[in-house]
């Protein structure tokens, strides 16, 4: 019931993107917290603007929240992987 409560609250989801994203700054690797965090914030900004009746009921279940927050989690992961490998092409001055 609490954990049900928690998942679908928007507050605890903006808080979950943020300390991930805190995370990040720690790890460094730019493939795991990060992508997390910006989904989590994703999601808690629309469940706060489903709170506030501005946006229509996207997200009606805290399964369906968690399975879209990882979805979003796996695309940013992704892409950023995808820019990060595509910046990487850079010629190194040493030559080994």
């Amino acid at each position: 019931m609490l954990i049900e409560f928690i998942l679908f609250n928007g507050n605890a989801w903006l808080i979950i993107g943020i300390v991930l994203c805190i995370l990040e700054l720690s790890s460094g690797n730019l493939v795991f917290f990060l992508p997390m965090g910006v989904s989590g914030i994703l999601i808690g900004l629309i469940l706060k603007l489903q709170e506030s009746e501005n946006l229509p009921i996207l997200l009606s279940d805290w399964a369906w929240t968690a399975t879209i927050w990882a979805i979003l989690a796996l695309g940013l992961s992704l892409i950023l992987n995808r820019f990060m490998r595509l910046k990487d092409k850079s010629e190194d001055i040493n030559k080994y």
